[in-house]
């Protein structure tokens, strides 16, 4: 009898301590045993370091926990993150389960974005998953454009020491002083010639000034002859149109017929201009011709006599020709 009494004893012991470990499990994870709570579930690519027991809040009241994270091989890997929700909170079928941190040590938690539909989640329901930037991407994101300029400002840093390391190198040093000294000289060379263009607009300024008064008087005068030009260019173009239609095709045509009767000794023209005889005996006619001319007005006597004044007829007498 106490042997049956001591198993009873041993099983209800061992019953009970895997009640109480069970209940213990659960409690340490968040999970109220005894109530009645609603399993939900959402999906997410990544968890950023969300564990079973964190709590999930609306608004930063604690509404339930995290119970179980597992892959969902159907659905590419995803992580499906289920929750314990209190059974008397009403939560719409829309609502957001946003992955967050609570503190600035980066406990994760879900904190629901209620929606605003009249349809409310029931127990093995799907919320909308989301995850919120984390303060370290926040950071990030705020440091990176720093970083970047940071990053310029060493490479312009390097970039100005390698020129004073070459600027102060001995040879460069030479060279640039030697740059400095010419580029002084030229400084002097056009100071000096200013000096002396100076002193030239100086010295014809009466010039320079008579130029400038003659410059103006062309301009009135050509100011005041403005019609006449404008006549003359309007005779000009008058002149060319009249050239434009004439038929000069036609005259230069009968000019090339007629220089080529002269050629070929065609009429009087082209007779006296290519018989060689004809025109040696033309020149000796020209010749006596003159010669006449000038024996009559050295001698008219000869050639005009009055009877009743006149001596007797002289004997003609070759003249002289110089």
């Amino acid at each position: 009898m106490s042997n049956k009494y001591t198993s009873i004893k041993v099983g209800v012991i061992s019953l009970l301590s895997i009640f109480l470990l069970y209940y213990g499990i659960n409690f340490l994870k968040g999970v109220n045993v005894m109530s009645n709570a609603r399993v939900l579930h959402s999906y997410y690519n990544e968890i950023a370091g969300l564990t079973e027991g964190n709590s999930v809040t609306i608004k930063g009241y604690k509404i339930g926990t995290i119970t179980n994270i597992s892959f969902d091989n159907e659905r590419n890997n995803e992580l499906r993150v289920e929750m314990n929700i209190e059974d008397d909170i009403q939560i719409p079928l829309n609502t957001v389960a946003k992955i967050v941190s609570f503190d600035l040590m980066g406990t994760k938690g879900i904190s629901f974005v209620l929606g605003d539909t009249s349809a409310l989640v029931v127990s093995g329901d799907e919320l909308i998953g989301d995850i919120e930037i984390s303060l370290q991407d926040e950071v990030n994101a705020q440091i990176l454009p720093l970083k970047n300029k940071t990053e310029e400002l060493i490479g312009s840093i390097d970039s100005v020491m390698t020129v004073i390391t070459t600027v102060l190198n001995k040879d460069a040093r030479e060279s640039l002083s030697k740059s400095l000294i010419s580029l002084d000289e030229t400084f002097t060379t056009l100071s000096e010639t200013m000096i002396i263009v100076n002193k030239m607009v100086q010295e014809n300024q009466e010039n320079i000034n008579s130029m400038m008064t003659n410059f103006s008087s062309i301009t009135e005068n050509l100011n005041s002859s403005n019609s006449e030009i404008k006549n003359i260019l309007t005779n000009f173009s008058s002149f060319s149109d009249s050239l434009a239609k004439a038929d000069i095709l036609s005259t230069l045509n009968k000019i090339d017929a007629i220089t080529y009767k002269i050629n070929n000794g065609n009429g009087s023209l082209g007779k006296l201009v290519n018989d060689k005889e004809l025109y040696e005996n033309l020149k000796s006619a020209s010749k006596e011709l003159d010669e006449l001319i000038t024996d009559m007005k050295l001698h008219p006597e000869r050639y005009v006599s009055f009877s009743i004044i006149s001596p007797q007829n002289k004997p003609y007498v070759e003249p002289k020709i110089d």
